[in-house]
């Protein structure tokens, strides 16, 4: 789901396309079945069928160790190792496959790109990505661009794939958007976004200030965007351009203003470890949360609550559990549970799938 902090015309971040590195969990390796065959991997497949992930992984281990090229058993053992942070050696055993892999290298190609984003090594995604050939790995390639100030090279790719249906297309076309405002700080954005893509959030947090708050007061885009990097830049503990952002509107989009009330809440909870006038700020947080309830969109205010509860997180884990009372499940609700240090509500608020398997097993 979307973020409610999201505008309608932003890119998407590059967290879509790690759909192709979560592949590798699902039955059959995305159809990678070089090697020894669908056999090979068939008790690691059973594992994931009954949520056994760490046996899932070790079976793919095992698999890998007897039949070295099985494209499959490649993949599963390298997100294992991913799963572990052990990005060197995910990436070793992708590399392992390319041979073995035939037609399917540009996937094997994408994945190591992938692993290269979480690393933060751009000029390894830059490299893998564009030798994977696929829309997605273009579109990583085109955001490595725009983050280098290299726009008229990531028009080009962006241009090739606006077209492909989903996400990368969607993308691509915002990107598009952006870039071809006739603002040019509504263009400079593309590389904010593109950053944030990237993994590079409290850089392209800090850098935007500047950028959103000079363009003109009469472009209704423009208090959107810094309601939006307001959330943003309080969501990685930019705290202080979170409040310039916010000072900065004049008057919040229709129907907004709730969500300046929220991000107020978000960058208390981001200062939650320090003592505030009266209340502490994670008190304080709290209490703006409260304060909202009937009087926000009850879906947008969960998502608040969420972020809100994430950044605190151990600094003051009661208050940090607090905020995620009534919240409905979902995978970040657990996420942030689990930063609080409390897995029984972690388990409790995640719903079926992967990360529940996971929290299980822990």
């Amino acid at each position: 789901m979307r973020s409610v902090f999201e505008i309608p015309s932003a890119p998407r971040t590059a967290a879509a396309l790690t759909a192709a590195l979560t592949c590798a969990l699902t039955l059959g390796g995305c159809g990678l079945l070089g090697g020894g065959g669908e056999d090979v991997t068939a008790e690691a497949e059973s594992k994931l069928r009954q949520g056994d992930i760490p046996g899932a992984m070790a079976a793919y281990d095992a698999a890998l160790a007897e039949h070295a090229d099985s494209v499959p058993a490649a993949v599963g053992a390298a997100y294992g190792a991913y799963l572990r942070g052990e990005y060197d050696k995910a990436d070793q055993l992708l590399a392992a496959a390319e041979a073995p892999a035939g037609e399917a290298v540009g996937d094997i190609k994408l994945r190591r790109a992938l692993v290269a984003l979480k690393t933060g090594d751009t000029d390894a995604v830059r490299t893998h990505a564009g030798a994977s050939g696929l829309p997605a790995g273009k579109l990583l390639v085109a955001e490595v661009d725009l983050a280098d100030g290299e726009r008229e090279e990531a028009e080009t790719l962006l241009n090739e794939i606006k077209g492909t249906p989903g996400s990368v297309g969607e993308t691509a076309s915002a990107y598009l958007s952006l870039l071809g405002d006739e603002d040019p700080l509504v263009a400079g954005l593309a590389e904010n976004y593109a950053l944030w893509a990237l993994g590079q959030r409290r850089v392209a947090a800090v850098s935007v200030e500047e950028v959103v708050k000079g363009m003109p007061d009469d472009r209704e885009r423009k208090a959107e965007e810094l309601l939006l990097w307001a959330g943003r830049a309080a969501s990685v503990g930019e705290s202080q351009v979170a409040s310039n952002l916010l000072e900065a509107i004049s008057f919040p989009p229709k129907g907004q203003a709730w969500r300046v009330l929220a991000t107020r809440g978000i960058i208390l909870c981001s200062e939650g470890g320090t003592e505030g006038a009266g209340l502490s700020n994670a008190e304080g947080c709290k209490q703006t949360f409260d304060e909202l309830e009937g009087k926000a969109p009850s879906d947008g205010l969960a998502h608040a609550r969420i972020t809100a509860s994430s950044v605190l997180g151990d600094k003051n884990p009661d208050i940090a559990l607090a905020l995620l009372d009534d919240v409905p499940e979902s995978d970040a609700a657990a996420l942030a549970a689990l930063r609080a240090g409390d897995e029984g509500t972690a388990s409790s608020l995640a719903p079926e799938g992967l990360f529940a398997d996971y929290l299980e097993q822990r």
